[in-house]
This record gives C-alpha cells, sequence and structure tokens, in this order.
C-alpha cells in the first residue's frame, strides 16, 4: 500500500505543470490584500447576522406551536373543593377518586390539619389503609367534626406500585354563635 502511493507521488511529480498565465499572482495577492479578514462574511460576527435571529425566532415560535397544540399540557389549575362547617359539626366529605384501572393493594393515606380531625378516631389526625380501587370511579367517604373554628385543610392521597395522586379540600369552621345578653 505505502509502495503504491509512492509510486503515485512520484509519477505525480514528474508530470508537467502548465505554466500561469500572466498577472495570475498579482490577482491573487491583490485579491487577498483588497479586504482585511475580519470583513469577511464567515469571519464576522453570527450573533450581529438578521439571519441568525430570524432562524432562532422560527424555531422558538415552533417549539412553543409543539408544546402548546401538540404535547397540551394541562395547564389549567387544579381546583380545589371548598366545604363550611359549623363549630363542633360532624359530616362526611365525599371525595371521588378516578382510576384509570383496577388497582389492588392501593395505599390510601387521609390526614386532616387544622381544625378539623377525623370522626370516631379520637384526636386522629392521619389514618392509613390498604384497600382495592375498581377501574373507573370510586367515592371515598370521609367523617370528619369540626373541633376549632379557622381554616383546616383534609388531604387524601393514593399510592399504588411508586405513583401517587393527592386530592384536596379545603374546610372552613365558621366559629361558634354568640349568645346575645338581654
Amino acid at each position: 500500500m505505502q509502495a503504491k502511493k509512492t509510486y503515485l507521488r512520484d509519477v505525480l511529480r514528474q508530470m508537467p505543470v502548465p505554466p500561469m498565465r500572466a498577472g495570475f499572482a498579482d490577482h491573487v495577492l491583490a485579491t487577498a490584500t483588497a479586504r482585511p479578514l475580519r470583513d469577511s462574511p464567515r469571519q464576522s460576527n453570527v450573533f450581529a447576522r438578521w439571519e441568525t435571529w430570524f432562524g432562532a425566532l422560527v424555531g422558538a415560535l415552533s417549539a412553543i406551536v409543539i408544546i402548546v397544540f401538540v404535547v397540551r399540557p394541562d395547564l389549567r389549575p387544579v381546583a380545589v373543593p371548598d366545604v363550611t362547617l359549623a363549630f363542633n359539626e360532624t359530616r362526611t366529605i365525599d371525595v371521588l377518586i378516578d382510576s384509570s384501572r383496577t388497582l389492588d393493594d392501593a395505599t390510601v393515606s387521609i390526614v386532616a390539619s387544622g381544625a378539623v380531625e377525623l370522626a370516631d378516631l379520637e384526636d386522629a389526625h392521619q389514618v392509613q389503609f390498604q384497600t382495592r380501587l375498581e377501574r373507573g370511579r370510586n367515592m371515598l367517604s370521609l367523617p370528619v367534626v369540626a373541633r376549632t373554628s379557622g381554616q383546616a385543610r383534609l388531604v387524601a392521597t393514593v399510592e399504588h406500585e411508586g405513583r401517587s395522586r393527592r386530592i384536596a379540600v379545603n374546610v372552613t369552621v365558621k366559629p361558634p354563635p354568640r349568645d346575645k345578653a338581654v
């Protein structure tokens, strides 16, 4: 292989070279020194060119269109339902859990914070249990009692196979009515 390269190189060196035409060297040198290299389109700052910014704008608009119309992220805020209870009122709050498939051995955690606690469980603010959730709508009934006036939050978390979903309900407990002195 090396011998073939050497042979070709020697043959090319022996070939006659045509002479330069008159004035060719002067023309090449004059053209090369006529303008500085920094004015050359290839050497100019690429960020100062309008084509660069136009291309960036087209790319950004394309990305926005793809995200908004193709990917369609759910940008709507999640509405948290509000419930109002009277002081010392016990009520069952229903929470709808919509499941796309049947979940065997799903872990459900209920946390009551603030002015409410879970009814029938003395001073209980948290409970956790295993259950089966059917495909479709599952109603979870949470009995709560309002112990003090103010704001509270009831949070139900469903966990299954490393995935979780959280449903929250805001609760407002009205203060007890004041008796008017006669």
